[in-house]
């Protein structure tokens, strides 16, 4: 006759076990993936719509909290940045904070087109959309690679060892 006691720890004692087996690995999920997933789940904010010289190929660059810049316009909902013939522009406005779905478009004129940012071995045009702090005047800028993808890897990954193959 097993006393109620025993079978009660041993009870315990294996759903501790299940709980130490299963339960850890999702506690360092939790960790590691969580504030990442908050971050995409919390941190929307309007999307921008950039406006980029028709036929511009480099390194296209929008400076933040510039004095004597004006304000970023908006446009439909979205912050509006039109960049000049160089690819640049200026703003006094802060830069944008979260996660949003911008749109590129190539103008000339009062006419756009569209600008793909599909990703690697995809046919994007827009790439590597970052921003960043000048370590020299300590102000934000955002910044990314406008053209195709061979003229991008042409030049961040010019001896092909950093991005992946597309054959």
């Amino acid at each position: 006759m097993h006393n109620p006691y025993t079978r009660c720890m041993a009870n315990l004692k294996s759903q501790f076990a299940i709980i130490c087996i299963l339960g850890l690995p999702i506690f360092i999920a939790a960790v590691i993936f969580g504030p990442a997933a908050f971050d995409l789940a919390f941190r929307h904010r309007p999307p921008e719509r950039y406006l980029i010289p028709e036929g511009f190929k480099g390194w296209a660059r929008i400076d933040f909290r510039q004095k004597d810049a004006p304000p970023i316009p908006t446009e439909d909902g979205r912050r509006l940045l039109k960049l000049n013939a160089q690819g640049m522009t200026a703003t006094s406005s802060d830069p944008p904070r979260g996660h949003a779905k911008d749109d590129f478009f190539y103008y000339a004129g009062s006419r756009r087109t569209p600008l793909s940012t599909a990703g690697v071995c995809k046919g994007g045009l827009i790439w590597q959309v970052e921003t960043i702090f000048d370590e020299r005047s300590a102000t934000p800028f955002t910044r990314f690679f406008v053209g195709t993808e061979e003229q991008y890897r042409d030049t961040v990954d010019p001896m092909g060892r950093i991005l992946p193959n597309c054959g």
